[in-house]
């Protein structure tokens, strides 16, 4: 935030830009669209876990990682996962949500908060629509597999970082303790 003073007047500016686009429930529903229910699956993390995703993604696990998780199901049949989480932008934090289908491909992922003043063209559906059909975090390379925004270079950098996380979370679960 910057301020200036002028003569015992001080003038303050606001440098971010705050908007919640949807809700996780909303873009659950939106990446997922044939589920009818979407359970919680509770997860018990642990520094091996942790490890595992880091090493299966190839990328860094930021401080505060801890995605929220469901399984997607309809007529009793399980269709997928869903997986909320938050990365840092630049300076702020971007919400985000990513379905998977049973096979791990992702089916879709939305921009549910973005706080950033510049970079918001990440939720223009060409850009996020990349991230569709790749299987595995290997597939999800960012300047490889998906493309850059000029001017949102942090910003498509960070959230392409957090799907390959998820997505070898995703790979994980069948060997992941749920917690309660």
């Amino acid at each position: 935030m910057g301020q200036a003073s002028l003569g015992g007047l001080v003038l303050s500016a606001a440098s971010s830009f705050a908007a919640e686009f949807m809700s996780v429930d909303q873009a659950l529903r939106w990446v997922l669209p044939t589920a009818q229910t979407f359970s919680p699956l509770p997860i018990a993390w642990s520094d091996a876990l942790l490890s595992a995703v880091a090493q299966s993604s190839q990328t860094r696990i930021p401080r505060g990682f801890n995605p929220q998780c469901w399984q997607a199901s309809a007529s009793e049949r399980t269709l997928g996962w869903g997986m909320a989480d938050r990365v840092i932008g630049k300076y702020d934090t971007i919400d985000y949500v990513v379905g998977f289908h049973v096979s791990g491909a992702v089916s879709g992922m939305e921009i549910t908060a973005y706080r950033e003043s510049h970079g918001a063209e990440i939720r223009n559906p060409a850009w996020r629509q990349q991230f569709a059909g790749r299987k595995g975090p290997a597939q999800l390379r960012f300047g490889d597999d998906i493309r850059n925004i000029s001017g949102a270079t942090l910003s498509c950098q960070h959230v392409t970082e957090g799907v390959q996380r998820l997505s070898a979370l995703l790979t994980l679960l069948p060997l992941v303790k749920l917690g309660a």
